[in-house]
């Protein structure tokens, strides 16, 4: 689940700019083909139509200096919202991939950008106030919706290279080490793309849930 809103200077960029942003924006959170490739289809295919990305036009945008020039490149201010227990893990990660896909988007468009024309804001939103399908949801109800078509079909995943798991949440292939993110149940050591995964399936199985 990515909610990403785009406050951009009224009349800044044209509808090409803006669709080339988003396209950059929706490759950098759910990956390009070599990514996507460790992801199965169904879970990748449900996080695409819960990603929803849209611009917010500003008038009379200024800073401390006075009001934005037309012949500058245009500030972006980005906010992110996300459920309130994944924003501590995936907020670094969100800002990074947002930064360096306006990096390249900007390269496109021939622009330089200061470092003080890009703020990204990664909002959490608490259990019991996030909407999910008009009514109060969970993140681990965030989850379950993503990873629904999975679980119910999973995609076959065949022969894995040697140090490699399924995530039981989700089903991204996970490589073990010493950075991995794991739980020991029943006897097996499960991995897990991220602690969103790890803690709801914990849960899901009233398992002590990892500090």
């Amino acid at each position: 689940m990515n909610l990403v809103e785009i406050a951009t200077p009224a009349g800044a960029l044209d509808v090409g700019r803006r669709r080339a942003l988003v396209a950059r924006l929706v490759t950098a959170f759910l990956g390009g083909p070599e990514e996507s490739a460790a992801v199965p289809e169904a879970t990748l295919r449900r996080a695409r139509s819960m990603a929803h990305l849209g611009f917010r036009e500003l008038e009379d945008w200024s800073t401390g200096h006075g009001p934005w020039s037309a012949q500058s490149t245009p500030p972006l201010w980005i906010t992110v919202t996300v459920p309130e227990s994944w924003r501590q893990e995936a907020g670094s990660q969100l800002i990074s991939l947002i930064g360096r896909a306006v990096r390249a988007w900007d390269a496109d468009q021939g622009w330089e950008r200061p470092g003080h024309d890009l703020w990204v804001n990664v909002v959490g939103v608490h259990d019991g106030c996030l909407g999910l399908a008009g009514r109060p949801a969970t993140s681990d109800d965030v989850l379950a919706y993503m990873t629904e078509e999975h679980r119910a079909h999973p995609d076959p995943s065949g022969p894995l290279p040697e140090g490699v798991v399924v995530d039981p949440m989700c089903g991204m292939q996970v490589r073990l080490g010493p950075r991995a993110i794991t739980l020991d149940h029943g006897g097996t050591t499960h991995g897990f793309c991220a602690r969103a995964c790890r803690d709801a399936y914990a849960r899901q199985h009233g398992l002590p849930v990892p500090a």
